[in-house]
């Protein structure tokens, strides 16, 4: 046990624990459930500073909203087996509990789950909101994300202005991070000018640049989604326990015969969009688009030529 949860009884505040379980018994699950989930997302010095008591305000109670779920998540598959000479074992004698069923077990896991996730996702919104309390989750953001500029900057926005329902979470926005900054990098990029993909990235936006980075959040959230909820994706991320993004609402099919989604049209639609508006608004945009309009009138061009 740690400073965070130091007793059963502690443990017994935000889930359901018998009383009589041995402390040895949940104790390593504590350490493997802090390194696994807790830790990645808030930083060592977060988890130091929890750990030695030294924070004045709410920090251990809100981790141990999310530590005692996840702790419990890792332990329910093994609290009832025995390992031994006979290998895996389960005590079963008559007038006692017996051991849950497969179904039953894997509820707990998925609930148990879910109130951690749920629970660590609204321990980073605190830290996000007492940054200044917090500066080493403020280093430790900027070096788990790094220092390459995205267009979608946290799950506000990814939500907000990209107009892709991921409610609010920091856990999931952080998921798929490195794939909005991939197709920033391979699709936008191919989109927009360089000198004016830079200007976007690095400058302060005048009215006409800011429609257009927000037509740019919009198509990136929606084309991440559409990758993440094809099917190959969904059967993927199926045989994994990993944290990923689920649709609030499911995908809407606009042909029941097709396999396509809403996020696949928005996405099309916004490409298009940005296209467009950059045709439009050149000038004001400050670039120069190349003409592929052809001449067939010209006196240097011909669409057919004498062969005789």
């Amino acid at each position: 046990m740690n400073t965070i949860i130091p007793t059963i009884d502690v443990l017994k505040t935000v889930v359901k624990i018998s009383a009589s379980i041995p402390e040895e018994s949940i104790s390593p699950y504590i350490d493997d459930a802090i390194d696994i989930y807790i830790e990645p997302q808030v930083g060592a010095k977060i988890i130091n500073k929890a750990l030695t008591g030294t924070d004045s305000n709410n920090l251990n109670a809100k981790i141990l909203r999310c530590l005692g779920p996840l702790t419990l998540m890792l332990a329910t598959p093994e609290l009832g087996i025995q390992i031994g000479d006979a290998g895996i074992t389960v005590d079963n004698q008559q007038g006692k509990r017996s051991p849950a069923n497969e179904a039953k077990i894997a509820a707990a896991k998925e609930s148990f789950y879910f109130r951690g996730m749920s629970a660590l996702d609204r321990l980073l919104n605190y830290l996000n909101e007492n940054i200044k309390d917090y500066p080493e989750y403020d280093s430790h953001v900027k070096n788990t994300t790094g220092s390459l500029p995205c267009f979608i900057k946290n799950a506000k926005e990814f939500q907000d202005k990209g107009m892709v329902n991921i409610d609010y979470s920091t856990i999931t926005y952080r998921i798929m991070l490195p794939t909005i900054r991939q197709l920033q990098e391979r699709n936008v990029q191919a989109m927009i000018p360089s000198d004016l993909y830079d200007s976007l990235l690095t400058e302060e936006l005048t009215t006409k640049k800011s429609i257009l980075v927000d037509y740019i959040i919009r198509y990136l959230a929606n084309k991440c989604a559409e990758l993440y909820t094809t099917q190959s994706s969904l059967e993927t991320c199926a045989l994994t326990e990993a944290p990923r993004f689920r649709a609030i609402i499911r995908p809407i099919y606009q042909d029941m015969a097709a396999n396509g989604n809403h996020y696949a049209d928005q996405a099309a639609y916004y490409s298009e969009k940005i296209r467009a508006y950059l045709t439009e608004n050149a000038a004001e945009l400050g670039v120069t688009l190349s003409n592929y309009t052809l001449n067939f009138n010209s006196k240097e061009k011909h669409l057919f030529t004498s062969i005789s």
